[in-house]
């Protein structure tokens, strides 16, 4: 592959949901907005709706049960032909899928059904923000700015399941340039996209027993308003969650709240950055930071694959 080829970033992604007006509910009292401009739902972070960038960061569709529907990611306009002709001499046909045009750019599936695809998108600036250096308070309460609803600023990463962890992993970095960060040895694979200083994935891989969506995390500019926005998902009802944490690979700072399809979606910031000169590792004793109590993520209580085989 052509190393200048690749993707640069997770632009979004699709659900097939039993019920569109769940699904509005749920991702608004996260934070995001709701548009209407067809059949599907499109539900916007801040960034999209400030930008020339993909205004679709979650689709969803009415199904049968939820179902992960489609992942898109970015690419760069002047890459869009020769994305086209890589996949071709890969033996991956670009098409238009049946379910009409609810994002421009190419479409293919992957080896194992699911629908891919690239929308051309010119470069977005860096919006987040340094880490807060902490300076005394004087006179005045630091609380009274903390009370605006949270709304994050962008979709920064998505992880699935895959039973072809090995095989899924190849394919993903030989079709779209994405680069091993760093892997959870024989459990996750986390892949960045990009070139240069970039966060440390924007798409993962999970081993299981068949596909489904397990993630999708959005970034928010400080530790406050993960919090709050776990609380704003408390109080809205949504109440199954865990965090506040830092994690281990990326080292982001994070808090998941269960959707009401057994999956989850989450708060960051503070997530590593790499550049060319990182090594990507196989970790096989993989420690929580903190909290300590943490359930174990890549099984059981974090990892429940809800979605039919």
């Amino acid at each position: 592959m052509d190393n200048t080829l690749r993707v640069q970033h997770l632009a979004g992604y699709g659900l097939e949901v039993p019920d569109v007006a769940v699904a509005e509910q749920f991702f608004g009292a996260f934070g995001l907005n709701a548009q209407h401009p067809g059949s599907a739902l499109h539900m916007l972070s801040g960034r999209s709706l400030a930008s020339s960038g993909p205004a679709e960061i979650v689709v969803l569709k009415g199904g049968t049960q939820k179902r992960l529907h489609h992942l898109s990611f970015a690419i760069r306009p002047e890459d869009l032909s020769g994305f086209e002709e890589h996949l071709r001499k890969m033996g991956v046909a670009t098409v238009k899928p049946p379910f009409g045009a609810i994002r421009d750019g190419l479409w293919f599936q992957d080896p194992w059904g699911t629908w891919i695809n690239l929308v051309p998108v010119a470069p977005w600036a860096v919006i987040e923000k340094p880490p807060m250096v902490a300076v005394p308070r004087v006179d005045r309460h630091y609380w009274q700015d903390l009370r605006d609803p949270v709304k994050p600023n962008k979709l920064g990463h998505v992880l699935i399941f895959t039973q072809d962890w090995e095989k899924s992993e190849a394919f993903f970095c030989q079709a779209l340039g994405l680069r091993v960060a760093d892997r959870a040895a024989g459990k996750v694979s986390f892949l960045s996209g990009g070139t240069g200083v970039r966060d440390h994935h924007c798409f993962g891989l999970i081993k299981d027993t068949h596909r489904g969506f397990q993630h999708g995390s959005f970034h928010v500019d400080s530790l406050d308003q993960i919090g709050l926005g776990g609380l704003q998902m408390h109080k809205a009802g949504y109440k199954e969650g865990f965090g506040v944490g830092r994690h281990a690979l990326a080292s982001n700072l994070f808090h998941y709240t269960r959707d009401p399809w057994g999956s989850w979606v989450e708060y960051y910031t503070d997530m590593d950055k790499i550049s060319e000169a990182w090594v990507s590792k196989d970790w096989n004793d993989l420690p929580y930071i903190w909290p300590q109590w943490a359930p174990e993520f890549w099984g059981k209580e974090m990892n429940a694959n809800l979605e039919p085989k």
